[in-house]
């Protein structure tokens, strides 16, 4: 479940007291009261709450170009306009402890399909 779905509800969810932390649970999860999965919620929501600084300003996303070592070297990636065309491959192998089916198949696959023509 994530604790997302119960700051959209109420942004002072850690405020809440167990009652009303748990009725906050039920309406999110949409779980019945008895199911021990809301229970687990709970103890693990409150465990966690015991680390967090809910005064700290939330930090904002993170710039990529700022977490590269100053001293790199790394040229900006630049789009190459054309026509692409990615596939997903899904192999169902047959039962073997022969490492050399797996071999031959992973071997035909570089040959004729991985090539950089």
């Amino acid at each position: 479940m994530g604790y997302k779905g119960l700051y959209e509800v109420n942004e002072y969810a850690h405020d809440l007291g167990d009652k009303e932390l748990k009725g906050l649970v039920l309406q999110v999860t949409g779980l019945d009261d008895k199911n021990r999965v809301v229970e687990l919620i709970l103890s693990t929501f409150k465990k966690l709450k015991g680390f967090a600084d809910f005064e700290a300003a939330p930090e904002g996303p993170k710039d990529p170009a700022e977490e590269r070592p100053t001293d790199a070297k790394v040229p900006p990636r630049v789009l190459q306009p054309g026509f692409n065309i990615g596939y997903t491959i899904n192999l169902n192998l047959p039962p073997s402890t022969n490492i050399e089916v797996f071999n031959a198949i992973f071997k035909s696959l570089k040959e004729n399909l991985l090539r950089g023509d």
